[in-house]
């Protein structure tokens, strides 16, 4: 049996947080433009190569036996959906451990996903762009709005390097945070990890390459922004919820869920 009890705790502002004097007074900022702009451009010029790229990726000797199409297939599996709920698995055992700050940490990891994933489909679901697959000889194919109800005109960006880069970002940003020792050598295998989505996509013909250009800075971007923003301003109304829940096994199998929440 679940149950919900909220108690409001003393009216008092929550404390800043280590870098607020520092903070951005904004979410995205001058520099966030230009970084965007730069992976817009990247992803452009990479878009000359797509076609040469796709058809590299189609040669039999790379694309090799069934049970290697296997593999990779399987491998592709790693997208948006098991992140966001890992993520949100995670701060669910945190919040049952009573883990502060592996709570924290799989909050914003989770947050950070959801928002790649929503600014995503909000990009390549009116642009319209085909895949590969749909159109294998013409990487310039838009037709606008055709994204709405065809999945093969959702090709720009590639929400599977979206999602596995902001989730690498997130979670390297707080390891940098919480523990920069071990943090460079984490960091780096994240990262590496966060490539495999990317990759599958284009082995598999539903990504251009610069659709993976595009996804990967959009994620990486998105998934450090969430993360350095939450540790430099006060907590969002979002996160005091979320930090105040309480779960605890309630003495009849089941769980009590207690929400905390504190006045701004």
């Amino acid at each position: 049996m679940l149950a919900a009890a909220v108690s409001p705790l003393a009216a008092q502002a929550p404390p800043a947080r280590k870098d607020s004097a520092r903070a951005d007074r904004t979410f995205f900022t001058r520099r966030d433009a230009i970084i965007a702009a730069a992976g817009v451009a990247g992803s452009a010029l990479v878009s000359v190569f797509d076609e040469s790229i796709a058809d590299w990726w189609r040669r039999p000797g790379i694309q090799g036996s069934d049970g290697r199409h296997d593999v990779i297939d399987n491998l592709s599996t790693i997208n948006e959906v098991p992140l966001t709920l890992g993520a949100f698995a995670v701060y669910g055992v945190g919040r049952l451990v009573h883990a502060k700050g592996l709570t924290d940490a799989a909050l914003h990891t989770g947050e950070a996903l959801v928002l790649t994933v929503i600014a995503s489909e909000a990009i390549r679901v009116p642009l319209g762009r085909a895949r590969p697959r749909r159109s294998p000889e013409d990487q310039y194919l838009f037709k606008a709005g055709a994204g709405w109800n065809q999945f093969e005109f959702r090709s720009y960006p590639s929400i599977h390097a979206a999602a596995a880069f902001s989730a690498a970002s997130a979670v390297a940003a707080e390891l940098s945070f919480r523990a920069p020792a071990k943090s460079r050598y984490i960091n780096p295998i994240l990262f590496a990890a966060a490539t495999v989505p990317g990759f599958t996509r284009m082995y598999l013909d539903q990504h251009w390459a610069s659709d993976v250009v595009a996804g990967t800075v959009l994620g990486a971007v998105l998934g450090n922004k969430v993360v350095r923003y939450a540790h430099s301003h006060r907590q969002s109304r979002l996160d005091r919820v979320m930090m105040g829940t309480t779960i605890v096994p309630d003495g009849r199998g089941g769980f009590l869920v207690a929400v905390a929440i504190t006045p701004p």
